[in-house]
């Protein structure tokens, strides 16, 4: 591990390399994080039925790999890395960099996410939304196939690789029948759901 390059509620996203050189990111779940076993090992399911569908659509991230280390109190996935925002026009796709070149410095590195996009560009043009929009639709197609949702999909959770879009942040992928919970930002995921139907929705109108 190289750098941390994130963090949320249950962990820690890290700049890693492995030993081809290859950069790749790396999530790490802690027990220690959560108050019970539940929220912990549902966490850890969610990873585990991600892990196959991943790699049937380019518009989900890859899970590379999956560890558990029950005796630390942890477990972890090796996923795409995000390209680089602070390349030109933040398409660079990070991972490309080679086992003697110097390891991003944290200052440089920049994960390109929908967030980061909004932030920096503002409004972003009709053609653009409808494009991503479209993609990452056709992207909860495989999901929904083997019966499970994703219940944080919000701009930070969208990340580009290759200047792709892709869904990340996987582990609050559930059973469709699963019930509910509050469980990290599901309320804001609901809200940005309603607010990105009625855009476009408003789109539609006026064609």
């Amino acid at each position: 591990m190289l750098l941390r390059i994130g963090a949320g509620s249950y962990g820690e996203v890290w700049l890693a390399r492995n030993a081809l050189g290859t950069l790749r990111a790396m999530k790490i779940v802690r027990r220690a994080q959560f108050e019970s076993d539940r929220p912990y090992e549902r966490e850890f399911e969610g990873l585990r039925r991600f892990e196959p569908v991943s790699r049937t659509h380019p518009g989900l991230i890859q899970l590379l790999q999956i560890g558990r280390n029950d005796a630390e109190g942890y477990f972890y996935c090796v996923m795409e890395l995000a390209d680089d925002a602070g390349a030109e026009r933040g398409t660079g796709n990070a991972e490309s960099t080679g086992a003697h070149a110097a390891p991003p410095a944290p200052a440089a590195y920049i994960p390109r996410t929908l967030r980061h996009e909004l932030k920096t560009r503002g409004r972003l043009p009709l053609d653009e939304c409808l494009r991503q929009g479209l993609a990452l639709t056709e992207a909860l197609e495989p999901l929904h196939r083997q019966g499970l949702v994703h219940r944080d999909i919000k701009p930070s959770n969208i990340v580009f690789v290759n200047g792709a879009p892709k869904l990340a942040d996987v582990g609050l992928v559930a059973a469709a029948g699963e019930p509910r919970s509050v469980v990290g930002t599901l309320v804001i995921t609901h809200i940005f759901l309603r607010i990105v139907e009625r855009l476009l929705l408003h789109v539609l109108a006026c064609q």
